[in-house]
């Protein structure tokens, strides 16, 4: 899929940053995990809540509407951008980061510039850490109403 983007991009003009085929694996098999751990968190909010609608709603403010709101919207100042891409669920986000952040450059290195205040495994760790903790508040949660 992303040769094959890449491939109509340059024949239209676009100019696409290059990038190594490790990274390409990490950003196609980062956003299905992405996906995989999000639905892990719907199903343990779905638990918690005993309500799918509830579960579903707060599973897509805490990742989507945090992430719309920091990145392609960029209505929050960078310093809130960079406080919700940290400890939000949003944080997994950052394994779509394909262009790095170096420290002798001197840029503009926010989110609505491309860049995530985490690495990219950092920030799917954060997402990691959400979803195992709501599945062991799910876990005593369940055994203690349905035991």
């Amino acid at each position: 899929m992303i040769p094959a983007g890449t491939r109509l991009l340059h024949s239209h003009g676009n100019y696409v940053f290059p990038m190594s085929a490790l990274t390409e694996v990490r950003l196609v098999a980062g956003t299905a995990a992405l996906l995989a751990i999000t639905a892990v968190l719907a199903l343990a909010a779905g638990t918690i809540l005993r309500n799918a609608a509830g579960a579903i709603t707060a599973v897509v403010a805490l990742t989507v509407v945090a992430y719309f709101f920091s990145v392609p919207l960029a209505v929050l100042p960078a310093g809130a951008a960079d406080w919700l891409l940290r400890v939000t669920p949003a944080a997994g986000f950052a394994i779509q980061q394909y262009v790095p952040a170096y420290p002798q450059v001197n840029n503009v290195y926010t989110p609505q510039h491309g860049y995530f205040p985490l690495a990219p495994w950092a920030g799917f760790g954060v997402l990691c850490l959400w979803a195992a903790a709501a599945l062991c508040l799910a876990t005593v949660l369940l055994r203690r109403r349905d035991a």
